[in-house]
């Protein structure tokens, strides 16, 4: 009987040491408010969906109640905004994504196929057509731009051009056989061109080479199937999954969870580039995007879209 209760002992002793030693691995994440840009009481912001930063640190964003493409000087001052409601050149129906890459603006609508591209100081220059509803944009090693695009409801590749809009490769994101792929991709892509995926209504992350091939793939939430729905004959999954996905300057890969998080729209999942799980954080409040700039900053949204924080992360 005293072999059997030490050795339930040892057993118990060793599950408690393990569990520290998991926490004592895992990291702990301080953010540290340091500016906002808009909030309720202005009319600075009305609802942004993405947000980029240039090398001087001016905030761009893409507004879809105002039609338009914002930018913005390191102190949040309003320095200029392009577009109205339209479908001509320079103007927008519903903007759901901006991207500073190189000396160029890119700006697109959502649902459009599309790329309108202007210079730093939001000038029109011209329109790239593209095969497919756009979801995000990367810069690419080289000067390259790598776009990824989904030709149909239940397809999704990533297009690399050169900045001049001629496609240079391309490769399939989608598995015909999934139809859990429908909804938007977010990505960020490394130094080396290898690439990062989140699935609004999958809960996986991908890491992929500059080719396509796949690295490694991981749950983030680590939440059961979702419930579909059946709109006009596509099954539809009623929850989300991935909101957003960036990286940082340091490789670590952060995903914000949708619905099917505890915290919706508030819990952040970081990766090491290997794959391996770092740490996780709550935000203060609901968000729909993560960005990080070329200082580490983390910019995230508030107040239902009319708000942009910025943050300083620290690991402990």
């Amino acid at each position: 009987m005293k072999i059997r209760r030490d050795f339930v002992f040892l057993v118990l002793f060793a599950v408690a040491m393990c569990a520290a030693w998991g926490d004592s691995l895992a990291a702990r994440i301080k953010l540290e408010e340091l500016s906002t840009i808009g909030g309720p009481e202005t009319d600075a912001l009305f609802l942004w969906t993405a947000i980029s930063v240039d090398p001087e640190d001016n905030v761009f964003f893409s507004d879809a109640l105002d039609c338009s493409i914002k930018k913005f000087g390191p102190d949040g001052v309003l320095l200029k905004k392009a577009g109205r409601k339209g479908q001509g050149p320079g103007e927008f129906e519903k903007p759901a994504g901006v991207a500073v890459i190189g000396d160029q603006v890119y700006a697109w609508d959502l649902f459009g196929r599309a790329l309108q591209v202007f210079d730093r100081n939001l000038v029109y220059r011209e329109t790239l057509l593209m095969p497919g509803t756009v979801d995000g944009l990367a810069g690419f090693p080289g000067g390259r731009v790598a776009a990824c695009i989904r030709p149909s409801y239940t397809q999704a590749k990533v297009v690399v051009f050169s900045p001049d809009g001629t496609p240079v490769r391309e490769f399939a994101l989608s598995d015909p056989k999934d139809p859990t792929l429908f909804g938007t991709v977010s990505f960020a892509v490394d130094p080396s061109g290898e690439s990062y995926f989140g699935y609004l209504f999958r809960d996986l992350v991908e890491k992929r080479s500059a080719a396509g091939e796949r690295i490694w793939a991981r749950t983030a939430i680590g939440a059961g199937p979702s419930a579909v729905n059946d709109v006009q004959g596509f099954k539809v999954p009623s929850e989300t999954c991935i909101l957003s996905l960036a990286r940082d300057g340091q490789g670590r890969v952060f995903i914000l969870g949708g619905t099917k998080a505890v915290h919706q729209g508030r819990d952040v999942f970081v990766f090491r580039p290997d794959g391996s799980v770092l740490a996780s954080l709550v935000l203060p409040e609901p968000s729909h995007t993560l960005y990080f700039d070329h200082r580490d900053r983390l910019y995230v949204s508030a107040d239902g879209g009319v708000t942009m924080k910025k943050y300083r992360v620290t690991f402990e």
